[in-house]
């Protein structure tokens, strides 16, 4: 098929007018009296033409105008044809981009001009490769997320990455959806991680809907499925097990610190990313106030008994810092030592929390104050937790009666 057939295949239509805009593509070589030629892809349509230095060497003498790629003889040495081979596989990659850029156009029924198609092959196509669209959005969003959370979406993309980085958005349909869910669960992803990491994907995805791209399915029907997932608890016999390794000599300093962060959100429900902004001059009073990063609310925390003992057995808790995935590694090797089983991850002291605050007898509407959620919905998973365990204990009567 000819350049001109095939442009004509692609020509973008005006709706307005029910009038289709040729669109013509052609790579040039830019006059000079050198030996390699600089080469540029020259745009034209609807009265536009627009220029782009490709930023590729080609030597003149092999420069093929009919068939816009460079033909060298039988007789040129092997290194001249693999360099010249290597840059007609460029120019392939680019004559593909600029035909999935004029396709995505055409399905969204969006006029392509000469500028447009310019600023997409700059801007690496984040109209037709979804995770360059993903990458976009998701830098544009740095401002006003919270670095966990833009981590965490960083890495969903990076997955998906690693699964299909040029993966366009006229492939995305309900079988796509379906076949990456698979794949997800093949490299061993848990429902819950499944089902977030799709929620991600459909949030961007509806992104780029909003601004004009069409992809071949109902975002309604691409379903993400439940991301709550089991909240792990600790037991209070687990945490006095905790409490008393964090408490010997025969702890390193690294992991009595570890322990000290994860027991004092066992007894106050703070968040990690809270917590890490707490110093430890504003401990040494009857509370702790901090500003929910999550939230962006101020909240006050009274130090119980327990939380004031452990500031006083570790002096240097709120002066050295640590991530959070420092910590989760450390409580990983910890739990194994002490022959906890759970898998505990930071947050699991949050759970602990919660779970003993309503063991102890703590009403449901207080503990979403501390916890600092919004509706009371959010913690009624909790409830259930603690309901669980004691319907088993229905069962002693069984050695009553």
């Amino acid at each position: 098929m000819s350049i001109e057939a095939k442009n004509l295949i692609f020509d973008t239509r005006i709706d307005t007018t029910k009038i289709y805009v040729s669109m013509q593509t052609k790579f040039i070589l830019r006059k000079n009296k050198k030996k390699t030629s600089p080469l540029y892809l020259h745009i034209t349509g609807i009265g536009q033409r627009e220029r782009l230095h490709l930023d590729i060497e080609i030597p003149k003498r092999y420069w093929n105008l009919k068939k816009q790629r460079i033909a060298v003889p039988k007789s040129v040495n092997a290194i001249v044809k693999k360099n010249t081979s290597d840059i007609n596989l460029i120019i392939d990659n680019i004559d593909a981009k600029i035909t999935n850029i004029k396709t995505v156009y055409r399905l969204s029924e969006q006029v392509l001009t000469p500028k447009k198609l310019k600023k997409e092959l700059i801007e690496d196509l984040p109209r037709v490769h979804f995770c360059s669209f993903f990458q976009k959005a998701l830098n544009e969003e740095q401002k006003i997320l919270e670095p966990g959370t833009f981590n965490k979406l960083q890495s969903v993309l990076n997955k998906l990455k690693a699964y299909d980085e040029n993966l366009i958005f006229t492939d995305m349909n309900l079988n796509w959806f379906d076949t990456y869910r698979i794949h997800l669960s093949k490299i061993g992803n848990k429902k819950t991680t499944i089902s977030s990491n799709m929620k991600s994907i459909k949030k961007f995805v509806r992104i780029a809907v909003k601004s004009g791209i069409k992809i071949p399915c109902d975002l309604d029907d691409i379903k993400t499925g439940s991301t709550a997932g089991t909240k792990i608890a600790l037991e209070p016999f687990e945490v006095i097990k905790i409490k008393k390794f964090h408490n010997s000599e025969f702890i390193n300093k690294h992991q009595k610190l570890v322990l000290g962060y994860f027991l004092f959100s066992c007894y106050t429900g703070i968040r990690f990313s809270d917590v890490m902004a707490i110093e430890r001059e504003s401990t040494k009073g009857e509370f702790v106030q901090f500003k929910a990063e999550k939230v962006n609310k101020t909240q006050t925390i009274y130090l119980n008994k327990r939380a004031k003992e452990l500031l006083e057995n570790n002096q240097n808790l709120f002066i050295t810092k640590f991530t959070n995935q420092f910590i989760n590694r450390q409580l990983k090797t910890i739990m194994l030592t002490l022959g906890i089983k759970k898998k505990v991850t930071f947050h699991v002291s949050r759970h602990t929390f919660a779970t003993s605050f309503l063991r102890a007898g703590g009403k449901l509407e207080l503990l979403r104050l501390l916890l600092g959620h919004s509706s009371l919905q959010q913690v009624m998973v909790y409830n259930h937790i603690v309901a669980s365990e004691a319907n088993k204990e229905i069962f002693l009567l069984d050695n009553l009666f």
